[in-house]
């Protein structure tokens, strides 16, 4: 009985060193089972953080957003109370035009935007009244004397 493999053979006269068959390289396979591991353990944080990173990301973009809207309320008030005005004035040049009633569905929509925008107008008056009803209370900016 042998001890030497079929694979390995007794080295020639010229060889420097043993004639057995090198074992295959396995730092591909290694490679590839570290980086499978790297992307599920990835892939288990973001599963594992995303509940409570992403409710943290949504309030503070609900906030940015409520904050930027409360800075562009003044433009965008005048911009409504100029678009229902303007389709104010579409309805009634259709009306004489085409000497048609106006449907009911229209006269409610357009009554619903004239009292919204009649509201989102009259805020900066009704904002105190509303908080204080609600319980809550604004704090005044300070202001910086120099």
């Amino acid at each position: 009985m042998s001890v030497i493999g079929p694979s390995c053979q007794l080295p020639s006269k010229d060889s420097p060193g043993c004639a057995c068959a090198a074992p295959k390289k396995t730092g591909n396979k290694v490679a590839a089972t570290a980086s499978i591991t790297a992307l599920a353990a990835v892939a288990c944080t973001a599963c594992c953080l995303l509940p409570f990173t992403l409710p943290a990301t949504l309030l503070a973009l609900a906030g940015g957003s409520i904050a930027m809207l409360d800075h562009a309320h003044g433009w965008v008030t005048r911009l409504a109370i100029a678009a229902v005005i303007a389709a104010w004035l579409w309805i009634a040049w259709q009306r004489r035009k085409t000497a048609q009633p106006i449907a009911r569905r229209t006269m409610a929509l357009m009554i619903a935007a004239s009292l919204l925008t009649a509201a989102a107008a009259s805020w900066p008056l009704l904002d105190p009244l509303v908080f204080k009803t609600m319980g809550i209370v604004k704090k005044k900016a300070a202001s910086q004397s120099g």
